[in-house]
C-alpha cells in the first residue's frame, strides 16, 4: 500500500460535519464510499481533525492508504466525479507511511466571514449582521488572543480533548467595504472555539458585552460569564500547516 496527503475543498451546508456519523451525510463518508467504489475495496481516510455541520474547508488534510500502482490522478478524478461538485480533493503528495494528517500537524488557519447586512450571494458562506459593529473594538479583541491560554471559556466540551490549552500564532480582523473578514493560526482548535470566539468579539462590538467582560473569560476560563456562538455558515478551514 501506498500512503498519499489529500487536500480537500468543501462547501459544508449540507453536510452533518466531516466524521463519519451513522445515520447522516458527512463529507469523509461521502468520500470513503467514493474510493472504495472506485477502487472496489474498502478505504479508510483519516482526517486531520472534525469540522462542525455547515462548516466548509479550502484545505481540509486527510491520509489515505490505496494500493500500490494504483494510477493516482486516474483515481482521484473518479472519486471528484463520483461526490461531486460539493466536494473535491484538489492536490494530493506521495508521503511516508510514519505520516499521520492529525498527529503531524503543528498549525491550523481558519478564516470567519462577516458582512454588515444580508447579501444574498454570500448566504451560505457568511455571517449577516442587522446592527453595526465597532471594528476598532473587533481588533482589540482579536489583538487580545495572541499567546497561549485555556480557551475552556470559549469551547464545547469535548472528552477527547487531553487539554484546553492552545497556542494562537496570529489572530486578526481585516475589513473591505462590507465584507469583515477574521483570520485566526494556532496550534490547535477546540470544538467550536473559532465561531465562539468570533460570536461573542461581535457582541462586544455591539455594545452588547465590555471588552473587559471578553477579557476575563479568556483569563478566567471557568468563570460564569456568557459566550456566544456565531453561525456555522461563515467558517472556512484554510490550511492546515506540517513540519518541513
Amino acid at each position: 500500500m501506498q500512503k498519499y496527503k489529500l487536500i480537500i475543498e468543501y462547501d459544508g451546508t449540507d453536510f452533518s460535519g466531516w466524521q463519519i456519523q451513522p445515520n447522516d451525510r458527512t463529507v469523509e463518508g461521502v468520500l470513503e464510499s467514493a474510493f472504495s467504489k472506485v477502487l472496489q475495496q474498502d478505504i479508510d481516510l483519516i482526517g486531520q481533525g472534525r469540522t462542525d455541520a455547515g462548516v466548509h474547508a479550502r484545505g481540509q488534510v486527510a491520509d489515505v492508504q490505496i494500493p500500490e500502482g494504483t494510477d493516482i490522478e486516474k483515481l482521484l478524478n473518479g472519486v471528484n466525479g463520483l461526490v461531486g461538485d460539493e466536494v473535491q480533493v484538489t492536490n494530493y503528495e506521495e508521503v511516508p507511511e510514519s505520516f499521520h494528517s492529525r498527529f503531524d500537524a503543528v498549525g491550523r488557519e481558519y478564516e470567519y466571514t462577516i458582512t454588515t447586512r444580508p447579501m444574498p450571494l454570500m448566504r451560505h458562506n457568511s455571517w449577516a449582521l442587522r446592527q453595526p459593529v465597532d471594528l476598532t473594538l473587533l481588533e482589540d479583541c482579536a489583538a487580545l488572543l495572541n499567546g497561549e491560554f485555556d480557551f475552556a471559556g470559549f469551547s464545547k466540551f469535548n472528552e477527547d480533548s487531553f487539554t484546553t490549552l492552545c497556542e494562537i500564532q496570529s489572530s486578526l480582523f481585516e475589513s473591505e467595504g462590507e465584507v469583515i473578514r477574521y483570520r485566526i493560526r494556532a496550534n490547535r482548535f477546540l470544538r467550536n472555539m473559532v465561531r465562539r470566539l468570533v460570536g461573542t468579539m461581535v457582541r462586544v462590538a455591539q455594545g452588547k458585552m465590555s471588552k473587559n467582560e471578553f477579557k476575563r473569560v479568556l483569563e478566567e476560563p471557568g468563570s460564569d460569564i456568557p459566550t456566544y456562538t456565531a453561525p456555522a455558515r461563515g467558517l472556512v478551514l484554510e490550511k492546515v500547516f506540517y513540519k518541513k
